[in-house]
C-alpha cells in the first residue's frame, strides 16, 4: 500500500538485506594471542631423550664431516709430501733389506750406543763398504726371532760336549717400524698376506713398504745400495749355491767357505789351464761383442768317479768369486720353456753346473723313472737352451759325466762344449802333490797356529823335503801297482780303457774315460784317517792292496774251478 511522504509524493517500499559480519583475522579471534605450541611440539620439547639424541646426531654429523675433511686433507698432504716404496718378497732387494734390518737389530742389541765398531764387528766391514753402512737405531714393537747355532770349539768337543750354542736374534717382524736414516725419518711396514703363498716355498707373500718425505726420496736408492753392500760383504770369500725353484733361482742353504783351488789336485797343468781359460773369457766380453760372437763358454769335465770333477768346479767358483747354479734336468715340473728361462736369468756372477749329464738322456730321449715319470725336458730343448736362438749370453756352463762315450755328439760339439778335459785316476804327480799338501811344511805351519789357539791333543810337525820326496815315491809306486792290478782284473788295458775290439764301431769323438785305478778321493780318505802319520797311511794302503790282491786271486781260482767242473 502506497503512503504519502511529507512532500506528498508517494514511493514503494523495498525490503533491506541483513548486513554480513566483518572478516576476522586469527589475531582477532578470542584467545588467539594466548594459544601455545601444539601437543606434538610440547611432547618433543619436553622429552629429554629426544633433545639429547638430536644433539648427538648433530655432533656426530659434524664429527663425520670433520673426519672426512681431515682424512681428505691428510690424504692430500700424504700424496703431496710423502713418497712410498714397495718391495715385494720376489724382488732381489727384499732379502738384502731383511739382512740389513737383522744386522742393525743385532748391532743395536750388542751395542746400544750404536757405535760404528759394533756394526763393523758384526758384519766384518772394512774400507769403502764400512763407510757406506750407517748404524741406524730402529724403533720396533713387533719383533721376530732368528735362531742360529754356533758349533762348539774343538776343545769342548773333545770333552764330550757336542751340542752347539744357540743364538737368538730379535729382528723387526711384521708390523710398523720407525728409524732415522741419514737424519731423515722413515717408516717401514712389513706385511704378510696369509691368503697368498709362494707356491715354490710355501712361505706367505710378504711386502716391505718404506715411506719418507718426498724431498728425501733420493735416500731409497742409497738405502738399497747399502743393504746390497752389506749382503754382499756377508758372503765375501764364500760360495753361494743356487737351485731352481720353479722358474727362478734361489740360494740353497747358507753360503759355504770358499775352497782353495790348489786343494783339488788334478793332473799336472789341467787345473791351471781351466782357470786361465775362464778368466780370459770373463775379461774378453767386448772382444766377443765386437766380432758378433755369442758370449758364452762351455766346459766338459769327464772321468772316473772320485777324480775331482765337482770338487774342482766348486773350488774354481770360489777362486773366481762366483756362485754355482745347480740344475737337475730330471726335476719334476721342469720343461723346455722353464729351462730356457732359467738359463736366460742366471744370477749375477755365477757358473751353471749340469752334473752327470749322461744320466739325463739315453741317446736323445729322457729315461723314465721307476714310477713311470718322464722328465719334461727334451734333448732338443736342452740343445736350444745351450746354443739356440733364445739362449742367453754372458754365461759359463760346466757339464760333468762319468761316461763321455754315452753323450750325443750334438751335445758336445764346439760351440756347446768349447773345452773338454779328462780328470782320470791318480797318477804319480797327483799322489806326490796330495801327500805334500797334507803333510808338507805349509800345512804343518797352519796346524801349529791352530795348536797354539785351541791346544788340541796332537801336535803337527813338518816333514823335510827329502822325507816328503821319499814317502811320495813310495806311495806313487804302490798306487801305480795297485792301479795296474785292478785294471788287469777288469779286463782293461794299461790306460784303463777297454781293448779296441770291445769298443766296436763308435761315432763319438771321445773315447771312454780311463777307469779302474786308484782315485784321488780314495787317497784323500786315506790321509784323513791318518792326519799325523804319513808312514802309517802308506803301510795301511799297501796292506789293504795286498789283501785285495789275495781275495781277487782266490775268487779267480774259484771261478776256474767251477768252470772245470762244468766242463766235466
Amino acid at each position: 500500500m502506497a503512503t504519502a511522504g511529507p512532500s506528498g509524493a508517494s514511493s514503494s517500499a523495498v525490503p533491506l538485506a541483513p548486513a554480513s559480519p566483518p572478516a576476522l583475522s586469527p589475531e582477532a579471534l578470542p584467545g588467539a594471542a594466548d594459544a601455545g605450541p601444539t601437543f606434538l611440539g610440547l611432547s618433543l620439547s619436553s622429552n629429554p631423550y629426544f633433545s639429547a639424541g638430536f644433539g648427538l646426531m648433530l655432533f656426530g654429523s659434524a664429527l663425520a664431516v670433520g673426519r672426512r675433511g681431515a682424512s681428505s686433507v691428510a690424504g692430500l698432504a700424504q700424496r703431496r709430501l710423502l713418497v712410498s716404496l714397495e718391495i715385494a718378497s720376489k724382488d732381489r732387494a727384499h732379502p738384502w733389506l731383511l739382512a740389513w734390518l737383522g744386522a742393525q737389530a743385532q748391532a743395536q742389541a750388542s751395542n746400544p750406543a750404536l757405535r760404528k765398531e759394533g756394526l763393523r764387528a758384526l758384519a766384518g766391514l772394512s774400507g769403502e763398504q764400512e763407510a757406506m753402512v750407517q748404524p741406524t737405531r730402529i724403533w720396533s714393537h713387533e719383533l721376530a726371532v732368528e735362531t742360529s747355532f754356533k758349533p762348539k770349539s774343538e776343545q769342548a768337543a773333545q770333552g764330550g760336549d757336542q751340542r752347539g750354542e744357540a743364538r737368538f736374534s730379535l729382528v723387526p717382524g711384521p708390523g710398523t717400524h720407525w728409524f732415522r736414516y741419514k737424519g731423515n725419518w722413515m717408516r717401514l711396514q712389513r706385511e704378510r698376506n696369509a691368503k697368498v703363498v709362494d707356491l715354490t716355498t710355501g712361505a706367505p707373500w710378504e711386502t716391505i713398504t718404506l715411506t719418507t718425505l718426498r724431498s728425501s726420496r733420493a735416500l731409497f736408492p742409497q738405502l738399497l745400495s747399502e743393504a746390497r753392500a752389506l749382503a754382499e760383504r756377508s758372503v765375501e770369500g764364500k760360495t753361494v749355491i743356487y737351485t731352481a725353484w720353479g722358474a727362478e733361482w734361489r740360494p740353497f742353504g747358507k753360503p759355504r767357505r770358499a775352497r782353495d783351488v790348489q786343494s783339488v789336485v788334478l793332473k799336472e797343468g789341467v787345473g791351471e789351464r781351466i782357470e786361465q781359460d775362464v778368466r780370459a773369457f770373463k775379461a774378453r766380453g767386448d772382444w766377443y761383442r765386437q766380432r758378433g760372437i755369442p758370449y758364452r763358454r762351455g766346459y766338459l769335465l769327464h772321468g772316473a768317479p772320485g777324480s775331482g770333477k765337482s770338487s774342482f768346479i766348486t773350488a774354481l767358483a770360489g777362486a773366481l768369486d762366483q756362485g754355482i747354479c745347480l740344475l737337475n734336468l730330471s726335476e719334476r715340473g721342469l720343461t723346455d720353456s722353464k729351462l730356457t728361462h732359467l738359463l736366460a736369468h742366471l744370477p749375477d756372477s755365477s757358473l751353471l753346473l749340469l752334473e752327470d749329464i749322461d744320466a739325463a738322456f739315453h741317446g736323445r730321449s729322457a729315461p723314465a723313472s721307476e714310477d713311470g715319470f718322464v722328465p719334461g725336458v727334451t734333448f732338443s730343448g736342452l740343445l736350444n737352451a745351450l746354443d739356440g736362438v733364445a739362449s742367453a749370453e754372458s754365461r759359463v756352463v760346466f757339464m760333468t759325466t762319468n761316461h763321455v762315450e754315452r753323450l750325443d755328439p750334438a751335445l758336445i760339439r764346439p760351440g756347446r762344449v768349447d773345452l773338454a778335459l779328462e780328470l782320470g785316476d791318480a797318477d804319480g804327480h797327483q799322489v806326490r802333490e796330495l801327500l805334500r799338501r797334507f803333510y808338507g811344511p805349509q800345512q804343518a805351519s797352519r796346524d801349529a797356529s791352530r795348536v797354539e789357539e785351541k791346544a788340541p791333543i796332537e801336535h803337527s810337525h813338518a816333514l823335510s823335503d827329502a822325507e816328503l820326496s821319499r814317502l811320495g815315491d813310495q806311495l806313487a809306486t804302490a798306487v801305480e801297482q795297485e792301479t795296474a792290478r785292478r785294471r788287469t782284473l777288469l779286463g782293461l788295458d794299461a790306460s784303463g780303457r777297454p781293448p779296441l775290439a770291445a769298443l766296436g764301431a763308435r761315432t763319438n769323438a771321445h773315447p771312454p774315460a780311463a777307469q779302474g785305478g786308484v782315485s784321488m778321493a780314495e787317497l784323500q780318505g786315506l790321509f784323513i784317517r791318518f792326519p799325523e802319520a804319513p808312514e802309517e797311511a802308506i803301510r795301511v794302503f799297501k796292506e789293504e792292496s795286498e789283501i785285495a790282491r789275495e781275495q781277487a786271486a782266490a775268487m779267480m781260482a774259484a771261478q776256474r774251478a767251477e768252470q772245470g767242473q762244468a766242463g766235466q
